[in-house]
C-alpha cells in the first residue's frame, strides 16, 4: 500500500506543476483541500482532476463538519472520564491517581474512536450520507473485515514512515537554514523564502499520499493481499 500510494501520488503530480500549485492553494483555502480528499476517498485508480471547485468546497465543508463531530464525541468522553477519575480519586484521598486512570481510559477511547473516525470519513465520501458517516455498526463491521490488528499495524507503519521522513526533513532544513542565516543582510529572507518553497513542494505530495494510503486501508476489507501489487 505504501508503494502504490507513492506511485499514485508521483504519477499524478510529477511534471504537473500547475496542479501541484493549485493543490497547495487549496490547502490554504482548506475546504477545497477537504473537498479534494473527498475525491480521493472515492477510490479512483488515478488522481482525480481539480475541477468543480464549488462542489469541492461544499463537499469539503461537509467532510470538515463530520470530522468536527467525530472530534467532539471523544473529547467529551475524555473530559468526563478525567473528571470522574478525579472525583473517585478524591474520595479515596488520591486525586492524582484517579485523574491518571480517568485520562488513561479517555485516551484509550480516543484512540479507538479515531480508528472508527478515519473509516467513517471515507464511508461518508463513498455514500454522501451523514447517516452512513455515523453508522457505527457498519463501520466497525468494515474494520472487522480489514482486521483490527492489520488496520492498526497499517497505521503504525504509516506513522513510522511519516515520523522518519519528518525527522530527516527537519534536520536537513535546520542545517540549510543555519547556513543561509550566516549570509549577511539577505540570509533571513532566503531562509524564509526557502521554507515557503519547501512547503509548496512537500505539502501537496504528503497530503495526497496520506489520503490515498487511508483509502487503500478502507478498500483492503476482504480483499486479497495481491490486489495492490
Amino acid at each position: 500500500m505504501l508503494g502504490n500510494s507513492f506511485a499514485y501520488t508521483k504519477d499524478g503530480l510529477l511534471g504537473n506543476w500547475g496542479k501541484w500549485l493549485l493543490l497547495f492553494i487549496s490547502m490554504v483555502i482548506f475546504p477545497l483541500w477537504w473537498g479534494y480528499q473527498w475525491k480521493i476517498y472515492r477510490g479512483e485508480s488515478r488522481m482525480p482532476p481539480l475541477d468543480d471547485w464549488v462542489g469541492m468546497f461544499i463537499n469539503g465543508i461537509k467532510l470538515f463538519v463530520v470530522s468536527i463531530i467525530y472530534f467532539i464525541i471523544p473529547t467529551v468522553v475524555f473530559m468526563v472520564a478525567g473528571g470522574a477519575g478525579i472525583m473517585m480519586g478524591g474520595a479515596a484521598s488520591s486525586p492524582g491517581a484517579g485523574a491518571l486512570i480517568g485520562m488513561l481510559i479517555g485516551m484509550i477511547f480516543l484512540f479507538v474512536f479515531s480508528l472508527i473516525a478515519l473509516m467513517g470519513l471515507v464511508r461518508f465520501a463513498r455514500t454522501d450520507s451523514f447517516g452512513e458517516a455515523f453508522n457505527f455498526s457498519a463501520i466497525i463491521a468494515h474494520i472487522g473485515e480489514i482486521g483490527w490488528v492489520s488496520y492498526v499495524f497499517a497505521l503504525v507503519i504509516f506513522w513510522i514512515v511519516a515520523a522518519v521522513a519528518a525527522f530527516v526533513f527537519s534536520i536537513a532544513m535546520g542545517i540549510i537554514s543555519v547556513i543561509l542565516v550566516l549570509i549577511p543582510f539577505i540570509g533571513w529572507l532566503l531562509a524564509f523564502l526557502l521554507s515557503i518553497v519547501i512547503a509548496v513542494l512537500i505539502g501537496p505530495f504528503v497530503g495526497v499520499f496520506g489520503t490515498r494510503y487511508i483509502t487503500h486501508i478502507y478498500d483492503s476489507a476482504g480483499a486479497p493481499a495481491s490486489m495492490f501489487r
